[in-house]
């Protein structure tokens, strides 16, 4: 993997090294009790940038598995053999943008977890990096068999997920990548029941260069209905080894075995004593099973609270910001959109739209029928501009705000919205009371966003103008 002007083994001159080894003193970082390194960090703008040492102490070497390797003016990719996209946009932060980032993650592929710091140091460009051990996972299995051990993975796994709110679903993975490191396992999923049919939602697996079918859509129903009839309600199930379960379920042990699966955990989540999901491990390699039981469970519950505990919120927001009855937005984002542009200088076009003789059709049709034509009006509105751009605002008045949009694709979608507008007219009701359904219009269009309230209250005029023409050419005001 290369960096543009850089070969992934080339190291910094040893004569820039020495000149700022010297200069600053590292010497007194020798003998303090967690790792320090000093790096010198290239920017790309993507995930392929590198870092360079200037300086590591002895304890940030025997942490990483470099105890007496030199590696002043080294890459970070030749001495770790890895450096992830998150390791890699911190230490960018703190070298060229001076923010100081607390981090968990592991400093090489597949090996040890740290809790890390990465902060700007020396001058632009340039950071400092710490590790501290103070959750000891070495080769990526719990080291501890106590339950206390357990809680402290428990920990870090929440404190992963929540570590960026808007990134929940990479939270996630790292977390199951977490889990797969700690119990040396090659796969940890989530699966949740949808419509009734259990789907993986998210997945991590040792290689993920392999693309796996044991995730298509079939084999996930299928291991789920040979396991379930298995399970006990409120516990997990184990299978240590799949030979133990060749005379109880061969057509399980079959498919497992087919797959390559030796070894299984599989914890149900369990809301109002219904299955919704399940958390599983294939092919773990944690000997202690009362603390692989522990995880499991308490770590089911941590990934399934969170999830619902998102969908919700996800859910309450979409109520706050669309109108139930039409689907489009309503007031609320009506207000926050005109708060995103207000001032900004880009191109906007405006439209306000009123359903015609909406009070005569709900009093001589019924309200059904009233909400119906809203409905219909709403879903025009939609397919000739973009759902996001169409707001309710009131009970058959709708708004259009569309920024940086051309004048001529404006007005082009407005004259459009005209023509359906007098085909509608022409088209008779079905009821007896032969109403027609039409809705009145009217625009703007502005090369800035400097006036939106201006811009608005003319474009409410003109759609209001348009409304009064129509009712003279029909002869009642409502």
């Amino acid at each position: 993997m290369g960096v543009p002007g850089f070969d992934e083994k080339l190291r910094l001159s040893s004569r820039l090294v020495q000149e700022l080894y010297h200069k600053y003193n590292f010497n007194m970082y020798d003998d303090i009790p967690y790792g320090y390194a000093v790096l010198k960090v290239i920017e790309t703008g993507d995930d392929e940038g590198e870092a360079f040492f200037i300086y590591a102490n002895s304890a940030f070497l025997s942490m990483t598995d470099n105890a007496d390797v030199d590696v002043k003016g080294r890459s970070y990719r030749e001495v770790m053999g890895y450096l992830s996209s998150n390791v890699y946009t911190h230490l960018c932060s703190a070298a060229h943008c001076k923010e100081k980032a607390v981090f968990f993650d592991n400093v090489r592929k597949d090996g040890p977890w740290f809790d890390m710091m990465a902060f700007g140091t020396l001058q632009d460009g340039y950071c400092a990096m710490t590790l501290f051990d103070t959750f000891s996972i070495n080769g990526n299995s719990i080291e501890n068999e106590d339950l206390a051990e357990a809680d402290r993975v428990i920990v870090k796994t929440s404190k992963m997920i929540h570590s960026k709110d808007d990134e929940f679903d990479i939270n996630i993975h790292r977390a199951l990548r977490f889990i797969g490191d700690c119990l040396k396992c090659e796969k940890s999923y989530i699966i949740e029941y949808y419509h009734g049919q259990p789907i993986i939602r998210y997945e991590w697996q040792k290689d993920e260069n392999i693309m796996d079918d044991d995730f298509a859509p079939e084999l996930v129903m299928e291991r789920i209905r040979y396991v379930e009839p298995l399970i006990c309600e409120g516990q997990i199930l184990i299978f240590e080894d799949i030979e133990k379960i060749r005379n109880e379920s061969m057509p399980l042990y079959e498919l497992l075995r087919s797959k390559g699966t030796r070894s299984m955990i599989l914890a149900p989540y369990y809301i109002d004593s219904s299955i919704v999901g399940y958390f599983i491990i294939d092919n773990y390699n944690e000997k202690n099973i009362r603390v692989v039981k522990y995880l499991a469970e308490t770590l089911a519950i941590t990934f399934f609270a969170e999830i619902h505990s998102r969908r919700l919120v996800e859910k309450l927001t979409f109520m706050g910001i669309h109108d139930q009855l039409t689907n489009v937005n309503n007031r609320n984002a009506f207000n926050l959109r005109i708060q995103e542009l207000e001032g900004m200088d880009c191109s906007v076009g405006i439209a306000y739209a009123d359903v015609n003789g909406l009070k005569m059709i709900n009093d001589e049709l019924g309200h059904d029928s009233g909400d119906a034509r809203i409905i219909k009006i709403a879903s025009i509105l939609s397919r000739v501009f973009l759902r996001r751009d169409v707001f309710r605002v009131g009970g058959d008045e709708f708004v259009v705000i569309v920024p940086d949009i051309s004048k001529e694709e404006f007005e082009t979608k407005i004259e459009y919205l005209k023509k359906i507008s007098k085909q509608l007219e022409n088209e008779e009701s079905s009821s007896a009371a032969d109403i027609s359904m039409s809705y009145s219009l009217g625009s703007i269009w502005s090369d800035t966003c400097f006036e939106l309230d201006a811009l608005l209250k003319k474009a409410d005029e003109y759609m209001y103008e348009e409304k009064k023409k129509y009712y003279k050419k029909v002869g009642h005001s409502r």
